[in-house]
């Protein structure tokens, strides 16, 4: 397959539209908000555990937060620890667990599962000097509160179910239009994402590929930040109709390659 230029991975990594009110979450949902600026992340000490709609507040700066989950007895010098090694490891640094968290684009929320336990919450974005945003400030603690295995509540309705693998996606190539809400299970043995562009009218994913400029060939419109193996979130999206690409960015630690150049990209079409 074609490999996308250099220059797009990096400028794909930035595209960004615009942010909406965040929705209300459901009687079933609990709320977990989250506020970044440059050098600086807030949110509560402290939330419930079961599925959890998590909504982030960057400010149009174009940070990219994940969830980590932790061992329930990890200590702040854990803590520390696992953020320092986050700025330089190939793959999320051990014992932790990415379950998620929100990708650039017009929606800044995804539908978490949360267990007791202790969670960190890192801004992965690299800045100018190759550091992630979260060795500069950008992470934050939170202690769930409840059993260390997640409750029962029963799961949100989904209506698109994508399985992340190692290198590629299944599921329908054909979506509704409209707000949807997509299951992402990671079905692989890495960490996965899933970045969902609209191609303008016209492009192909070839053409889109092989863009010096991708915003010129397409618009990002959401994203599922980085997950675990094994692990399941849920992304919100409101689809237009048109033609649709899923690709994943995240490098393979053993090759050093984007998945993307493995083979884990697809089109959807949005009827």
């Amino acid at each position: 397959m074609p490999r996308l230029p250099l220059l797009s991975l990096i400028a794909v990594t930035a595209l960004s539209g615009c942010r909406e009110r965040a929705p209300s979450p459901s009687p079933a949902e609990n709320a977990l908000p989250i506020t970044v600026r440059a050098g600086n992340m807030s949110a509560p000490d402290s939330a419930a555990s079961g599925w959890t709609r998590v909504h982030v507040d960057d400010g149009a700066e174009k940070h990219i937060v994940v969830l980590f989950r932790l061992p329930a007895e990890s200590t702040p010098d854990d803590v520390a620890a696992f953020v320092a090694a986050l700025d330089t490891a190939p793959a999320t640094p051990a014992p932790a667990v990415a379950i998620g968290g929100p990708e650039v684009g017009a929606r800044s929320d995804v539908i978490v599962r949360l267990a007791g336990g202790v969670y960190v919450l890192a801004c992965v974005r690299r800045g100018d000097d190759g550091h992630r945003h979260a060795s500069a400030g950008e992470s934050a603690v939170v202690h769930v509160r409840g059993t260390a295995v997640a409750d029962t509540t029963p799961a949100p309705k989904h209506t698109q179910t994508v399985r992340l693998m190692d290198f590629a996606y299944a599921g329908d190539e054909q979506w509704a239009a409209g707000q949807q809400l997509l299951r992402i299970e990671n079905t692989g043995a890495q960490d996965h994402q899933l970045r969902l562009a609209r191609l303008r009218d016209g492009a192909t994913m070839a053409q889109w590929m092989e863009a010096e400029n991708p915003d010129s060939v397409a618009t990002t419109v959401a994203g599922m930040a980085r997950i675990g193996a094994g692990e399941i979130a849920y992304l919100p999206v409101d689809l237009t109709i048109g033609r649709y690409v899923v690709y994943c960015l995240i490098a393979d630690p053993a090759r050093k390659l984007p998945h993307i150049e493995l083979g884990m990209l697809r089109a959807i079409d949005v009827r």
